[in-house]
């Protein structure tokens, strides 16, 4: 393996098992998210990308006010008029912030994460491989076991998403 996937894979491990940790005793829920992604353009040279989100959230559903949230996402976009297109993977850790109360079946809730991104950026020309910060931050709402919402995530990708929690 090269380094980069290492480092993808250590941080990920590394994500999960601080999540672990925190919460020996507390209920964790696997949430899956797939959605639609679009890039946030330019102004100065507007090139319109779209594209697809797919994420694996660990958190803890029981949570009062604050909860830990890794999450470990791949988002792709490909421009509309030009040929490039970007693949960012994403190991992230963060807060979920929770507005509702724990006895509501449905749930406000915002989340801020960071961590490590590897981004794969392709064109007609060029091939470039990053290691990269990346980020998300988002507000959803969860209904029962279904999960809806919207975030910004790295590389500047407004993503609507929809989610299953286990």
């Amino acid at each position: 393996m090269n380094t980069i996937t290492k480092t993808l894979l250590v941080s990920l491990l590394l994500c999960l098992a601080i999540s672990n940790a925190q919460a020996q005793e507390r209920k964790k829920e696997l949430a899956l998210t797939g959605g639609f992604a679009t890039k946030i353009t330019d102004p100065i040279v507007p090139e319109p990308s779209h594209g697809f989100h797919l994420g694996v959230n660990l958190y803890n559903r029981n949570a009062g006010k604050f909860s830990a949230d890794a999450q470990f996402s791949l988002n792709y976009t490909a421009d509309r008029r030009g040929s490039t297109n970007r693949l960012t993977i994403n190991a992230l850790y963060g807060v979920r912030m929770y507005f509702s109360s724990l006895e509501n079946n449905t749930r406000v809730f915002m989340n801020l994460l960071a961590g490590f991104a590897f981004r794969n950026e392709t064109g007609d020309d060029f091939t470039e491989n990053i290691p990269d910060i990346g980020y998300s931050g988002g507000l959803y709402l969860e209904n029962g076991r279904y999960l809806f919402g919207v975030s910004v995530d790295a590389p500047t990708n407004v993503i609507f998403k929809l989610g299953y929690t286990f």
